[in-house]
């Protein structure tokens, strides 16, 4: 036979003749199988009985001879011909050989159904095709440790058919593989990398079929459960992203960067007619909009365009609201009655349950979504020369009794001092918590 390659100790052979062709697969389906990513397609034009040779006491390594010695994915741990006739009287020369029972059967059909062995039929019959396996494998290092065939192809001594079912999948490798040195649970360990050091998640999937088709690796959930890259994964990776070296096994930080710093954001980032739906998320918080946008420019400028902000002027004081949607003119009120101004127009001094100061309270940036700095300042500057003022003269406090001369003030002060001048005076002692 030709030469072909095989991750385990496993003859893929059927108790019919089949050519076994295994097709992508969903994140679903992969569960039910080995991924294609990882053992390309093949084609396996032979039959042959696992079982039934096992009955007879037939063992892995007398017919893979070499497997308890390889030291790569990459070795062909196939048994030719000459393994087949140590029991079968295999002679070429006479294809249709017929040999009396309980003798094993030395017929050429009796393993290459689809080889006839007339003069209508091919020189050779077909051959198996069984690709490189995209991971690394060594059967030998296993095999010193006192790690059985079995251990990792449980079933195929069982069955008459052995295929991709029996090929062991992550599930297997993680019974021992769970941290630590010995075994380690590095990811290149097993996986192919690149030079630098990252997972090669683009590998081909061509296979038995002559083409050139690739398919992306991606985690499918079975190592940490929340891990899986679904299509939601995109805006919910946050439990994930907390391990950042995790993450770098197959990205580059640069990836992340130009994400959530705005530089690349993908267009289905948003499912459709999110313009109409996002309303609900913006008061949530979440996703956070800010990670992406700028409230007091992205969010304010659609929201002025659309007529739904209540200073659409860019809230500045002086400039006289234009808004043929109406709202922020009295036409029609966003806000409920009692929000800023009594029934008389007044501005209420004295919270109550329906003031916005609660609402600021809960979720400052739902109010960013539409206002500006200069709408709160208006009323909360502690500057003369700003709008609305109380009756000493002083503006709205939006901190609570005994702050100025709280730790908070001081810690904020220190931290940030600008902050506080958006408000107060340069000279003003409240600068200094006093």
């Amino acid at each position: 036979m030709q030469p072909m390659q095989l991750l385990g100790a496993v003859a893929l052979l059927g108790a019919v003749a089949v050519t076994l062709l295994l097709p992508a697969m969903s994140h679903g389906e992969a569960a039910r199988g080995p991924s294609p990513l990882i053992y390309p397609r093949q084609s396996l034009p032979l039959q042959f009985d696992h079982a039934a040779h096992a009955a007879r006491g037939a063992t892995c390594t007398g017919c893979h001879t070499i497997a308890a010695s390889s030291a790569a994915s990459s070795d062909d741990l196939m048994p030719g011909e000459a393994a087949c006739r140590s029991c079968h009287a295999i002679d070429r020369t006479r294809p249709a050989k017929v040999t009396p029972p309980p003798q094993p059967p030395a017929r050429c059909d009796a393993c290459h159904p689809s080889w006839a062995g007339d003069s209508t039929a091919p020189a050779e019959p077909p051959r198996l095709t069984v690709p490189f396996p995209n991971i690394k494998f060594n059967h030998q290092l296993h095999a010193s440790r006192g790690i059985g065939c079995e251990t990792c192809h449980a079933q195929v001594a069982k069955e008459a058919l052995a295929n991709e079912s029996d090929l062991p999948r992550m599930g297997v490798c993680l019974g021992c593989h769970t941290g630590g040195k010995q075994p380690t649970a590095r990811c290149g360990a097993c996986h192919l990398t690149l030079p630098d050091g990252r997972l090669k998640v683009n590998l081909a999937i061509g296979g038995a079929i002559a083409t050139a088709q690739t398919g992306k690796l991606e985690p499918s959930g079975s190592l940490r459960g929340f891990d899986a890259h679904t299509p939601g994964f995109r805006t919910d990776h946050k439990a994930a992203g907390r391990d950042m070296s995790y993450c770098l096994n197959c990205h580059r930080q640069s990836e992340c960067l130009d994400c959530h710093n705005g530089v690349v954001r993908p267009l289905d980032i948003h499912p459709s007619d999110y313009v109409t739906l996002h309303g609900a998320d913006a008061r949530r918080n979440t996703p956070d909009c800010s990670s992406c946008h700028r409230n007091q420019t992205f969010c304010v400028g659609c929201h002025q365009r659309a007529g739904v902000a209540s200073d659409p002027s860019g809230g500045l004081p002086g400039r006289p609201v234009q808004n043929p949607f109406g709202t922020g003119t009295g036409v029609k009120s966003f806000h409920p009655p009692g929000w800023v101004r009594d029934a008389a127009g007044e501005v209420i001094s004295t919270p109550r349950p329906t003031s916005h100061s609660f609402q600021a309270k809960r979720n400052i940036r739902s109010c960013a979504s539409c206002h500006r700095e200069e709408t709160c300042l208006e009323c909360h500057s502690a500057d003369p020369a700003r709008g609305v003022k109380m009756p000493n003269g002083a503006g709205f406090s939006p901190h609570g009794p005994g702050f100025a001369e709280s730790s908070r003030c001081r810690a904020l002060s220190a931290r940030n001092r600008r902050a506080c001048l958006k408000c107060h005076l340069v000279d003003a002692p409240e600068l200094d918590c006093r």
